[in-house]
């Protein structure tokens, strides 16, 4: 077995779409502002947005909520803070016991990311 993608199901397409392509720079690979459904190039990666009407055609699904948090790596966590104020909902907080500096933020559809920055892990 092989992980094709995360999918996230959202409820604006398009504002969606600008937030994972202009706000946070990733590459679509598939798909466009309108298509219902789109992939985007996450490093090694690949992260798909689907428009949750769509999505609820093929399988029932429950109210949307915090069941999964998509965890992205970056290099300056607090820098992203600053640029991407308007979505951060918590952090920058420094985890040495993870091993990392993390913050958090929702894109348009409420779907909770988390940006993980590496620093040194606090020894036992």
């Amino acid at each position: 077995m092989k992980l094709s993608q995360a999918r996230l199901l959202v409820d604006d397409f398009g504002a969606a779409f600008r937030f994972y392509r202009d706000e946070l720079g990733l590459t679509p690979s598939f798909g466009d502002e309108s298509a219902g459904y789109a992939s985007f190039a996450a490093g090694d990666g690949t992260i798909a947005i689907f428009d949750r009407s769509e999505q609820g055609e093929v399988v029932p699904l429950r109210q949307p909520g915090d069941a999964t948090i998509v965890v992205f790596e970056v290099d300056d966590a607090a820098g992203l803070a600053e640029r991407w104020r308007a979505h951060v909902v918590a952090g920058p907080v420094e985890q040495p016991d993870w091993g990392g500096r993390v913050l958090y933020l929702r894109d348009p559809s409420g779907n909770l990311l988390e940006l993980f920055e590496s620093i040194p892990m606090e020894s036992a």
